[in-house]
């Protein structure tokens, strides 16, 4: 008998612990799925209706390979997804897609479409992360003309020519092992970025070059650039410097001035 009272005493405090998180405001409960697995933020829709329609405005969407166990599995995952949320309530998008299997192929042309699907809707935390390959996924110039835009960081991705650059918002600017097809369109990118404070470049730039040219980087703090790839006078502003050496960074990613 007391068993069974226990037993009835829990169940009676967890419907009243589920009622509670209920109750709280939307935006409240859409930054706690924003935490979970997007899988599990999905799952939590059979919860009840107050839940049903929530996973849907989520505003930050993290995407991750490493969750699936086949590639193709993944693109339709997020085919459907991004068909289903609402994009305009996306203001961080993350893709992190690394090591899968060097006999599955990855649909090139649907990760542009995705990209400039939440570009379109102002997004303004982008992340992408791919493997480091010979063919290396070159970006969608869309991503250098998003002026809502206000952190970028790329892993393993190459950047084109460019012939125009508006990233007016961005204040934080991470690019590791990221090809650039010619200095100029590098240099264009970081002399288009009023407002920057974070950089961080990890690719190697050889000693016996002239710093690339670049100007107005006159809000940088903090900066973790390969030694003499930036004149000093634009790192003049930073408080916290670092500068690699040679050999700390992977191989040169720059093409021979």
């Amino acid at each position: 008998m007391e068993k069974a009272e226990s037993t009835k005493e829990k169940r009676r405090v967890e419907v009243e612990m589920r009622d509670r998180i209920s109750d709280l405001p939307d935006s409240l409960l859409l930054q706690i799925l924003s935490l979970l697995p997007i899988q599990k933020a999905i799952a939590t829709s059979f919860l009840s209706k107050r839940w049903r329609p929530l996973w849907l405005s989520l505003p930050i969407l993290y995407l991750d390979f490493r969750y699936f166990q086949r590639l193709t599995f993944f693109t339709r995952f997020v085919d459907k997804l991004l068909s289903l949320v609402d994009l305009k309530s996306v203001t961080t998008f993350v893709f992190y897609c690394k090591y899968y299997k060097n006999l599955e192929y990855f649909e090139w042309w649907k990760m542009s479409k995705w990209i400039d699907a939440v570009i379109s809707n102002r997004v303004q935390h982008l992340e992408l992360h791919f493997s480091s390959r010979e063919d290396y996924y070159e970006l969608p110039s869309s991503v250098f003309t998003a002026s809502s835009i206000k952190v970028l960081r790329l892993n393993g991705v190459m950047v084109g020519t460019l012939s125009c650059v508006n990233l007016p918002l961005l204040q934080v600017l991470h690019l590791e092992d990221v090809q650039f097809k010619d200095v100029g369109s590098l240099e264009m990118l970081l002399s288009s970025c009023p407002l920057l404070k974070h950089l961080v470049l990890k690719f190697s730039y050889g000693g016996d070059k002239s710093p690339i040219d670049i100007r107005g980087l006159n809000h940088l703090v903090t900066a973790k650039v390969p030694q003499s790839l930036l004149p000093l006078e634009a790192l003049s502003n930073v408080t916290f410097l670092r500068l690699y050496e040679n050999g700390e960074v992977p191989p040169p990613k720059l093409p021979q001035a």
